[in-house]
């Protein structure tokens, strides 16, 4: 089987969801053909280098520009809209030069590319719509997906209030990389756990982890850490991802903070935390349910961020910080200073988890492997009902 997995570099979250799935498949079946690419970089390498330089820009500093053009696009339907003629062309090329019996979307611009290219050519390839947004966008939907990978139960009801399918939609979170789901504590729905998740004693004090997301964005760094420092007890970890300037501004100021770039194995760092203040990104979240951490906000300043971290704060394993004349280093050292309600915390992340997911991402592979094998065997043999009914001189009617 040959699999092709579409995304884009528009924050980090849709290329990491990727990543997820084609780790998934490869651990699976190692003898399958999975293929990754990023959409935009394909299509046109020079100008998706400037598009994901605005966006990072747009992003970091312009959030108001930002927030509107994410809520102008919620409320269109444009997944119904075909793509370009020139997109569909080149779309039509690289499925000729690769050929993929299954074609995994993590980002609406391939889910619109590939629905323009089935619904033109009548391809029976598999396609297959990994969403990476708990506030359900229409741009997500296209008529032509087959079957959905849903981040909660919300978004399934969105879906099927779009027309959707529900056999056709399957709630499995945002996907995750194999290093969150190994070597993980195994939690019953009372929050228990077997002791194997890899934290400390409680009694050698508190680890906090700071991240910024991809492009190492953190609001108030200096007061975090500032307060972090004068705490007694308390060790932090701050990772900058590809900032490289946050990175030497902070590299050896504090013996008890450690500063790292970029992280490969961040799973490890946040099963050693017993807080993790962050940015509420869609990955962010499904990462840290996973690992099973509490988390802390600071002031969301992006439309879909603000979402996540209402739903995580609604599901009770989250402190967030709405109010800009809020101290949040006051709440911060009132909530580290207070075990019985990190522990409750962490208590309803194994709550929430039971709660927003019905199928595991193996799950969720089998089944796209079982139906591109369907739809494989289903194309072969209309293809070979095409041949006969040529040599025949008949013809035929689908």
């Amino acid at each position: 089987m040959k699999v092709f997995i579409l995304s884009g570099r528009f924050g980090f979250g849709h290329e990491m969801a990727a990543n997820a799935v084609r780790e998934e498949f490869r651990r699976q079946d190692p003898e399958a053909v999975v293929i990754q690419k990023d959409l935009p970089s394909y299509f046109s390498p020079f100008i998706s280098r400037i598009i994901y330089k605005v966006f990072g820009l747009v992003a970091e500093r312009y959030h108001g520009i930002y927030n509107l053009v994410y809520k102008i696009s919620g409320k269109m339907n444009s997944g119904n809209r075909p793509s370009s003629p020139l997109i569909y062309r080149k779309f039509c090329r690289m499925i000729e030069e690769y050929r993929p019996d299954v074609i995994v979307c993590t980002h609406p611009f391939c889910v619109k590319a590939a629905a323009t290219y089935k619904a033109k050519s009548d391809s029976r390839i598999l396609l297959v719509t990994c969403i990476t947004d708990i506030s359900m966008h229409k741009e997500w939907y296209a008529g032509q997906t087959d079957l959905y990978l849903a981040p909660t139960v919300e978004v399934k009801d969105n879906l099927a209030g779009f027309g959707a399918l529900p056999e056709n939609v399957l709630v499995t979170g945002v996907p995750v990389r194999q290093q969150f789901l190994t070597q993980r504590a195994l939690p019953d729905v009372s929050g228990s756990l077997d002791g194997t998740d890899g934290r400390k004693d409680k009694e050698a004090g508190k680890q906090v982890l700071i991240m910024g997301g991809g492009l190492g964005i953190m609001p108030e760094l200096d007061d975090i850490l500032c307060t972090l420092h004068e705490m007694p007890g308390v060790k932090a970890t701050v990772i900058t991802g590809k900032n490289q300037k946050l990175y030497e501004a902070w590299k050896g100021r504090f013996d008890d903070i450690e500063v790292l770039g970029y992280v490969e194995q961040i799973a490890d760092c946040m099963r050693k935390a017993d807080l993790v203040i962050t940015k509420a990104g869609g990955i962010t979240l499904f990462e840290i349910l996973h690992s099973q951490v509490p988390m802390f906000v600071i002031r969301p300043f992006l439309e879909q961020e603000a979402v996540n971290a209402r739903y995580a704060q609604e599901n009770g394993f989250a402190r967030v910080v709405w109010d800009k004349n809020e101290d949040f280093t006051a709440e911060l050292q009132r909530l580290l200073e207070d075990s019985g309600r990190l522990e409750e915390m962490r208590k309803n992340i194994v709550r929430a988890q039971h709660e927003m997911m019905d199928t595991e991402l193996s799950g969720a592979v089998r089944e796209i492997a079982r139906r591109g094998r369907k739809s494989v065997s289903e194309y072969s043999f209309r293809e070979s009902d095409s041949l006969l009914a040529m040599l025949s001189g008949q013809r035929l009617c689908s």
